[in-house]
C-alpha cells in the first residue's frame, strides 16, 4: 500500500516538474519572439515617401472630325492616298508624368493608411502638307503684265492637342499575410476613395483642293479652275469623379534577406466606381469655294474672283452624369533595404465610358492608360 501511494506521489511530482518546463520554455519564448518584434516594429520606418515617373501610352481620348471633301474622288487622287486628314488627327500617342505618395504605419500596427497622386499630360503640334506631283503652270495676263503661277491639288491638316489626366487616393490597408508569399512576403488589402479627373482639347484646321481643271483662253494663254474646300474645328472633352475603391498589394521575396537587401517581385490589383459628369463641347464649320476664270471682251485683263458654294456650321455642347467603373493593375521588381527600395515596372488604369468622344451626338469611349514605371522609396522613423 505504502508503495502504491510513492508511486502515486513520484508521478505528481513527475507531472509537476514537466508541466513547469513547458511552461517555462513557453515563457522564454514568448519573451524572445515579443523580443524580436519589438525590435523589428523598433527598427521598421513608420513613414515611407515615394516619388516616381511614368511613361504611359494612352486610348479612347478623342474623334477625327471628317468632312466630306475628305473623301472626295478626283483625277488627281495623290493628296488622299492616306488620308492626312484624319491621320493628323491623331493625339499625342505617349503621356509622361509623376506620382508621388505617403505611406503611415503606426508602431505595434499592420494598419497602413497612405495617400497617393499620379499626374500625366501630353501635347503636340502637327503639321501635314501632301501635293500632287502633277503642277500645271498656267500663263495669266493681268493688265498687260505676264507671270508663271502653279496650280496643283493638295491637303494640308494642321493639328493643336493637349490633354491631361490625374488621379487621387486616400486608402486604408491591413497587412492581412506577412510571411504568406515566403520570408518577407507581404499581403495588404486597401479601402479607400478615388478621385479622377481627365481632361483634354484640340483645333484643327484643314484646307483641301482635290482638282484643277485648265483650260485655253486665246493664244498661248492658259487659265484654271478649281474648288477649294476648308475645316476649322476645335473641341475640348472633361470627366471628373469620385467613389470608392479598393485593391490588394502583395510582394514576395526572390533573392536576398531583409537586413543585406533583397529582391522582391511585387504586384496588385485596384477597382474603383466613380459618379462623376462628363462633358464635351465641339465646334465645326466648313467652306466650299469655288475659282473660275472670267475674261473681260477685248481681252484687256482676265480677272479672278471667289464664288462661295456653300458653308456650314456647327457648335455642340453636352454635360452628362456618369457613372465609370475603374479596372487596373501593376506587376514590378523591387530592391529593398531597411530604409529605402527601388522599384521597375508596368502598370494599367483602364476607365470605361468616362469621355464623351462624339462629335455631333454623345459617344462615350473607354479611356486607358498603360506604360512603364519607376519609383524611389525612402523610410522615415523608426
Amino acid at each position: 500500500m505504502s508503495e502504491l501511494v510513492i508511486n502515486r506521489t513520484a508521478r505528481a511530482d513527475q507531472h509537476k516538474q514537466l508541466l513547469t518546463t513547458v511552461s517555462a520554455l513557453a515563457l522564454v519564448s514568448y519573451i524572445g519572439t515579443t523580443g524580436i518584434a519589438c525590435a523589428e516594429d523598433a527598427d521598421r520606418p513608420t513613414v515611407w515617401v515615394e516619388l516616381g515617373g511614368q511613361m504611359e501610352a494612352m486610348q479612347g481620348v478623342s474623334t477625327p472630325f471628317t468632312a466630306p471633301f475628305m473623301s472626295a474622288n478626283s483625277p488627281t487622287p495623290g493628296p488622299y492616298a492616306n488620308n492626312i486628314f484624319t491621320d493628323t488627327q491623331r493625339p499625342a500617342h505617349l503621356a509622361f508624368g509623376l506620382d508621388g505618395s505617403a505611406i503611415f504605419q503606426p508602431k505595434g500596427s499592420d494598419w497602413l493608411f497612405s495617400v497617393s497622386v499620379r499626374y500625366g499630360r501630353s501635347s503636340t503640334n502637327r503639321h501635314s502638307h501632301q501635293q500632287s506631283p502633277h503642277v500645271t503652270h498656267a500663263y495669266l495676263i493681268n493688265f498687260g503684265a505676264g507671270g508663271a503661277a502653279s496650280a496643283a491639288a493638295f491637303a494640308d491638316t494642321k493639328l493643336a492637342y493637349d490633354e491631361s489626366h490625374m488621379i487621387l487616393d486616400f486608402s486604408a490597408g491591413k497587412d492581412v499575410g506577412l510571411g504568406v508569399f515566403g520570408r518577407g512576403g507581404t499581403s495588404t488589402i486597401s479601402a479607400g476613395v478615388r478621385f479622377a479627373q481627365f481632361s483634354n482639347a484640340s483645333k484643327i484646321t484643314a484646307i483641301g483642293r482635290p482638282e484643277v481643271d485648265v483650260g485655253l483662253v486665246g493664244y498661248r494663254r492658259y487659265a484654271t479652275s478649281f474648288y477649294n474646300y476648308t475645316m476649322f474645328a476645335q473641341a475640348a472633352r472633361s470627366f471628373h469623379g469620385i467613389g470608392p475603391s479598393l485593391s490588394w498589394n502583395a510582394s514576395t521575396t526572390l533573392l536576398g534577406n531583409k537586413d543585406a537587401g533583397r529582391l522582391t517581385f511585387d504586384w496588385g490589383i485596384n477597382g474603383a466606381v466613380l459618379f462623376g459628369r462628363q462633358k464635351a463641347k465641339a465646334t465645326h464649320s466648313t467652306q466650299e469655294y469655288h475659282l473660275p476664270l472670267t475674261q473681260a471682251y477685248g481681252g484687256i485683263y482676265d480677272r479672278y474672283y471667289y464664288t462661295r458654294v456653300y458653308r456650314t456650321s456647327h457648335q455642340h455642347t453636352r454635360s452628362r452624369g456618369v457613372t465609370v467603373p475603374n479596372l487596373g493593375g501593376f506587376a514590378g521588381l523591387s530592391v529593398r533595404y531597411p530604409n529605402a527600395k527601388f522599384s521597375l515596372g508596368y502598370r494599367a488604369d483602364f476607365f470605361f465610358g468616362a469621355v464623351d468622344a462624339g462629335i455631333d451626338e454623345r459617344h462615350s469611349k473607354n479611356l486607358g492608360f498603360n506604360g512603364p514605371y519607376a519609383s524611389i522609396s525612402i523610410g522615415l522613423g523608426g
